[in-house]
This record gives structure tokens, sequence and C-alpha cells, in this order.
């Protein structure tokens, strides 16, 4: 999932209060027999819900986790997307706020603060049921005037103004620590400048990417 035009261009503008928040170790603290009730309503076939179970070894013991999901399995975010749908249905279609979520990230726009006091109050509710907790360095409340990151694209009651500076932040630890993984690895300068290289123009087509689907002009504005 991208960065929703609407987000820039029309939602904005006319709000004044944004709310954002994800959870801290979403896979991590998934409640496997919450999350099988919940697959039960949807899915039929038995064998299939099997494949909520993983094994771990662990000093060379193998035991299946009572809590969590596996991060490396292609069916997880499809489990933790989906898990998080009656959140989606008690804030859909809410007149006095705007809501969007993506996989554990949730974001509330209003043009009053009280509207989204109380939806945050109420996600906390929701979270005391499934044992979740939001991440405290990824909350942010206040006036959309002064910013706000979603989707690694900074907003401002101006709409989408570029790449945000958490995700730019990012972006340089990751190309330092590439350099160091590969020299350590025996990589001569020039292969590891490479191998930076090759991860800077994956992310610049991210970036771009996202500036596209926010409909802003990214000239100048991604590094």
């Amino acid at each position: 999932m991208s960065v929703p035009r609407s987000d820039s261009r029309s939602a904005i503008p006319d709000r004044v209060i944004v709310y954002r928040t994800d959870i801290r170790g979403y896979y991590r603290h998934i409640q496997k027999a919450q999350l099988y009730n919940h697959q039960c309503r949807f899915v039929d076939e038995p064998a299939l819900r099997q494949l909520l179970h993983h094994s771990v070894e662990d000093g060379s013991e193998i035991h299946t986790p009572g809590q969590g999901i596996c991060r490396g399995c292609s069916l997880s975010p499809l489990m933790g997307a989906s898990f998080l749908w009656f959140v989606d249905t008690a804030f859909a279609g809410r007149d006095d706020i705007d809501y969007v979520r993506f996989m554990d990230d949730f974001l509330f726009l209003s043009d009053r603060r009280w509207p989204v006091r109380r939806a945050r109050n109420r996600l906390y509710d929701y979270f005391d049921l499934t044992g979740f907790d939001c991440h405290p360095d990824k909350t942010q409340a206040g006036k959309i005037s002064q910013g706000f990151d979603w989707l690694g694209v900074w907003f401002t009651d101006n709409g989408a103004t570029g790449i945000a500076p958490r995700a730019k932040e990012n972006h340089r630890q990751r190309c330092l620590r590439l350099y160091e993984q590969a020299r350590r690895a025996g990589l001569s300068d020039r292969e590891a400048q490479e191998r930076v290289q090759q991860y800077k123009r994956r992310w610049m087509i991210w970036a771009e990417s996202q500036l596209s689907a926010a409909d802003m002009n990214n000239q100048g504005i991604l590094i």
C-alpha cells in the first residue's frame, strides 16, 4: 500500500488535528488464540487454519510458540492485516474523523481535537483487549501544521511536502551499515560502494513511488 492521493489533496486541507501511532512488536505480540478465532470466522478449511502455527528452534530444541506469528512467512502480512479488521469497522464511515490504517500503522485526522481524542481512547480500549501497546517513538498527536510522517512521506496542512526526516535518516544509517558490512565481509572499497549504490537505487524507486502516490512533483525533495 502506498500513500493515498486523497491525503494530500482533499482530506488534509480541511483537517487541523492529527494522531498517528503503530503497535510495538505487532507480529510478536499477536495472541494466537485470538487470531485463530478470527480465522475460524472466515476460513472454513482446517488445513489452512493450521498455517497459523510455526516451529522455532532454540538450543537444538524445537517448539511451537504460543504467542506471535512468524515474520518471515509470506502469509503473516495477510493474517496480521486482517486481524485488525474490527478496528477498521469501528472507525470506518465516521463523519467526525478521517481514518486510515496500513498494517499496524494508524492515522486519524479531524477538524477538531475531541473527536481525535475519543478515537484514540477507543483505539486504546481495543489494544487492551488484544494485549497490544503503542510504539512510543512512532506515536504523534498535535496540529497537522506541525507536520507528521505517514508511510515515509512528510505531510503538513499543505499536503505532502517530501520524504519524511525519519525515512531519510534511516536511509543514511542503512547506507553506512551496508558499507561496513561489505568491508567486514572482505569486499574492496569499490565493491562496497557498488553495493551501497544498488541499495540507493532501490530506495529512490521506493521514494519516487511514494511521492507519486501522494500526487506531487518529486524533483529535488527526495534527499
